[in-house]
């Protein structure tokens, strides 16, 4: 748990400010128009001016901001639950369009929850990702001969050797064959 603690406090840290730049109050004038009831109007979400109008840098902006949220949560959460930080990333983009309905300066915009949703899978998969690569780095390691220093022996190496090991004359035939004889290889 002490390993943990710093990754929770620094999630928890990210997590208010997060609330703070997507609740709080905003510095600057919000510009756009809500339906009633934001993201729970299904109008919302099939109207075309709601996925063809807005900033680039504006979606750009929710997917990163979202993505340490994916990362946090997968760090914190054991592996066997993978689904488990992307519901969170889900359900904490929700409840914060959920929260801007009724607030004057903010929208409630199905854009901004399908950009940090996506924030997150990319956060999600990152962690996996780089748990995959360091699960695999000492099978990789192994495979490419290179474990303890000392270079693996190849297939084909193994095979000589055990094909060197059959052709070996054995003690007695060195005896018969005398000293100043060297052994001879079946080909």
């Amino acid at each position: 748990m002490q390993r943990r603690l710093p990754l929770a406090l620094a999630a928890t840290a990210y997590a208010v400010a997060v609330l703070w730049a997507t609740l709080g109050p905003a510095p600057w004038s919000t510009v756009g128009y809500e339906l009633p009831n934001g993201i729970l109007n299904p109008l919302a979400w099939t109207m075309s001016a709601t996925w063809s109008t807005g900033y680039l840098s504006e979606i750009a902006f929710n997917v990163v901001m979202f993505i340490p949220v994916g990362v946090l949560a997968s760090a914190l959460l054991p592996r066997r639950r993978a689904w488990l930080p992307l519901l969170i990333g889900v359900a904490f983009t929700t409840c914060i369009e959920l929260v801007q309905i009724p607030l004057t300066d903010r929208i409630s915009d199905p854009r901004d929850l399908v950009a940090n949703t996506v924030g997150a899978i990319v956060g999600v998969a990152a962690v996996a990702l780089t748990r995959l690569v360091r699960k695999s780095r000492p099978l990789l390691v192994r495979a490419e001969g290179i474990a303890d220093g000392h270079p693996a022996p190849t297939a084909s190496a193994s095979a000589d050797a055990a094909a060197d090991a059959a052709h070996a004359p054995t003690g007695r035939e060195l005896a018969s064959a005398g000293s100043d004889r060297s052994p001879r290889r079946a080909a």
